[in-house]
């Protein structure tokens, strides 16, 4: 009751103020900037509100919406191709992928060798005989299905394109630090042009081909300026059956 005795009395005398100074020339304009400094206060933070919401509408018709498939890509059973071009030499890997085996042909200067791959184990056909060799692929940790969506998770967005017929392209950078930390767990500081990957979909958004730019991380590990483009194209997803590991590996 006290209380609201106190908020009528103030009132009142608020409203008595009010009245007095309207009665003189000098408290008429003071009312008036009163009036009009409130007025504007009002104005601008309505202004600043709207340009708030606007602004956050925008990021969100901004965001990159991602929205391609690896599950033909994971499912490890797909017809592949893959093109090396390092500092300016060409090697073409083409074949057949079933779980954990690989089979394919090697062309390089219009030379041709049959390759195996099971369980990370490189064979490369001699005559008749497949030999245990070294790794076959550059890179090979990098563009290792095993690593693929720790990578994507890691690298940064930067753009999207669709076209018609459905098809996007996703692009990616992503550092050497970062690649590095994710292939071999250590934490180098480097200063350099980030690495890219870029993803391309076909109508089902299923993820049809990669290109790995790592000439940034090449350069740091060959210690010289060094152009690294690695593409790989799948198709025939979930149809290959029937690999078999040579018999004399």
């Amino acid at each position: 009751m006290k209380e609201e005795k106190k908020k009528d009395k103030k009132k009142k005398s608020f409203l008595e103020n009010i009245k007095k100074l309207s009665n003189s020339k000098r408290g008429r304009a003071i009312l008036f900037f009163i009036f009009y400094f409130v007025f504007f206060f009002l104005v601008i933070s309505l202004l600043q509100r709207n340009h708030s919401t606007l602004d956050n509408t925008n990021n969100k018709e901004n965001t990159v919406r991602v929205e391609y498939k690896l599950d033909g890509i994971l499912s490890s059973n797909y017809h592949f191709v893959r093109e090396e071009v390092v500092n300016g030499v060409v090697t073409n890997f083409t074949g057949e992928r079933e779980d954990n085996k690989i089979e394919g042909l090697i062309t390089r200067d219009n030379t041709f060798n049959s390759y195996f791959i099971y369980d990370d184990i490189f064979l490369l056909r001699n005559n008749d005989k497949y030999e245990i060799a070294d790794t076959l692929y550059s890179f090979y940790n990098i563009t290792s299905l095993v690593n693929l969506e720790e990578i994507l998770k890691k690298a940064m967005l930067v753009s999207k394109t669709d076209y018609d017929g459905g098809k996007s392209i996703y692009n990616y950078q992503i550092t050497t630090n970062t690649l590095d930390n994710i292939i071999n767990d250590t934490n180098i500081d480097i200063a350099d042009i980030p690495n890219t990957i870029t993803l391309e979909t076909d109508s089902n958004k299923e993820v049809v081909k990669i290109t790995y730019d790592l000439s940034s991380y090449a350069s740091y590990f060959y210690q010289s300026p060094s152009n690294v483009i690695i593409t790989e194209t799948y198709s025939n997803f979930g149809n290959v059956k029937g690999l078999v590991v040579p018999n004399n590996s």
